[in-house]
């Protein structure tokens, strides 16, 4: 009898269960630091990219600039962020973090960095480079021939 397509493993599958877990170890890291996951996702990107606005924001982690706009509403009253007006658009603003963002930043970093590292001790250096150059071999198939 034929197995479910749904029950068969695949590498994709695979690749989605990992992310998933990845995602949900990023938030309990952040909460394990009293930062809730919207905040965290505003944290990184602006750490990255100071100066955007809510809609870049909201494209990049995938809502609503309406939901990221009470998450930046909760953060500047909470002193993580700082709203300048956009020179460009009036009705805007460019999102920088506070020192209290930055040093949040920088926590998370350096969790991130600290479990990235257990990850290659974990599977070993040379695993690593080849899992990353596999991945990125993958992600450019998708991109061109899907």
């Amino acid at each position: 009898m034929n197995e479910s397509p749904f029950k068969r493993k695949t590498v994709m599958r695979a690749v989605g269960r990992m992310h998933h877990a990845w995602i949900n170890h990023l938030k309990d890291a952040a909460l394990g630091e009293g930062i809730p996951d919207s905040y965290r996702q505003v944290i990184m990107f602006l750490h990255h990219h100071p100066g955007s606005g809510q809609r870049s924001i909201a494209d990049h982690i995938g809502v609503t600039t309406s939901a990221v706009n009470q998450v930046v509403k909760n953060m500047h009253g909470e002193a993580f962020l700082r709203k300048e007006e956009d020179p460009t658009d009036k009705r805007g603003f460019k999102l920088y973090l506070t020192q209290k963002g930055e040093d949040t930043a920088k926590q998370l970093c350096k969790k991130l960095e600290e479990s990235d590292d257990a990850i290659t001790a974990f599977i070993g250096e040379e695993k690593e480079k080849e899992l990353i150059e596999f991945m990125e071999q993958l992600a450019d198939y998708i991109r061109k021939e899907l």
